[in-house]
């Protein structure tokens, strides 16, 4: 018989029951974490189908769900849409996302460029150093999602703009949420560069919106955005330097062919400046400014400080500034 000095503890019984229950409970984990795996993969082209719609197809290119032990995020090689209906396709590249077990509806993603996006009269081609998103998901759709983008640069070209654009941007950011039955909309941008006017650059951009009865946009399956609606320009804002900039903001509406009409204010901060800017481009644009410079400040609808405010009307995309006729915004 063995001796009383021979025989397991209680404490050493308890624990190797211990070790043996958290060495099933790891094997049990890891079966369901690869078999929940395999069941995101498998259903990962209805997902794409069910955000897009009947009219429209999705694809992930190679998709890998990954991230054991405690997260899981689907990898794709690239990404693309097509929508034959609106005539608009979309391609981008590799798309990393990752989400904590416990907190699936949170997910964080990384995309790689270029980005290429084609509609009826518009191509645009961006890329970028680093592109980060996160979206808060909800039963039917999004709750808000947000993009967050390093070292941008766009190529747009297209049948209603004069000439091809481009920019640069050291930085951009852009927020969605729903807000009960609205929808808000901001984008903010730092140190913007453009072709059309190369010596003109800006320090920062804002824009800030409340698009009216448009949630629905961030519930799946997802749609493109399309008139009628109106909407809440809170602001729309470019400041060239420390002395001079220029916001828009005030309420528009899209018609049902996207047109957009609306009663606006402009503020131009230190007319003078802004005045001295937009004449070192070029001789023509310094002598009109030099004629339209006192009517502007006659114009001012509030006098008294030291920021110039301009009725901006815009009837279908007809765009003047009280009643001087500056020129038509291109199709949406």
């Amino acid at each position: 018989m063995p001796s009383p000095s021979s025989r397991p503890s209680p404490a050493s019984r308890k624990f190797a029951w211990l070790a043996g229950g958290i060495v099933v409970a790891c094997l049990l984990w890891t079966i369901g974490w690869f078999f929940f795996a395999m069941k995101v993969e498998n259903h990962i082209p209805a997902t794409l189908a069910r955000l897009v719609g009947p009219s429209a197809i999705a694809q992930c290119t190679l998709p890998d769900v990954r991230g054991y032990p405690f997260r899981f995020g689907v990898f794709c090689d690239a990404l693309s849409y097509e929508n034959a209906a609106e005539r608009i396709t979309a391609n981008a590249g590799a798309f990393r996302s990752a989400a904590q077990f416990y907190r699936p509806q949170h997910a964080v993603a990384e995309i790689d460029g270029p980005f290429t996006l084609n509609t009826p009269g518009l191509t645009m081609r961006t890329d970028w150093q680093l592109l980060q998103a996160s979206i808060k998901a909800v039963s039917n759709g999004l709750d808000r999602a947000s993009i967050d983008a390093r070292n941008v640069n766009f190529d747009i070209d297209g049948s209603g703009l004069i000439q091809r654009l481009a920019f640069h941007a050291d930085r951009i950011t852009a927020h969605t949420r729903q807000n009960g039955p609205d929808l808000d909309v901001a984008a903010y941008g730092e140190n913007l560069q453009n072709n059309l006017v190369p010596d003109l650059s800006a320090k920062a951009t804002a824009f800030e919106a409340t698009l009216s009865e448009r949630s629905t946009l961030l519930e799946v399956p997802f749609q493109p955005l399309h008139g009628p609606f109106d909407a809440v320009l809170h602001r729309l804002s470019i400041e060239f330097d420390d002395a001079s900039s220029l916001e828009l903001s005030g309420p528009v509406q899209i018609s049902a062919d996207d047109r957009i009409s609306g009663n606006l204010e402009l503020t131009i901060g230190n007319l003078d400046r802004f005045l001295e800017l937009a004449g070192s481009l070029n001789p023509e644009i310094a002598e009109a400014l030099g004629r339209f410079g006192p009517m502007l400040s006659a114009l001012d609808t509030r006098p008294g400080d030291e920021a110039t405010t301009l009725p901006l009307t815009i009837r279908d995309n007809q765009v003047s500034l009280g009643l001087i006729p500056i020129g038509v915004l291109p199709s949406l």
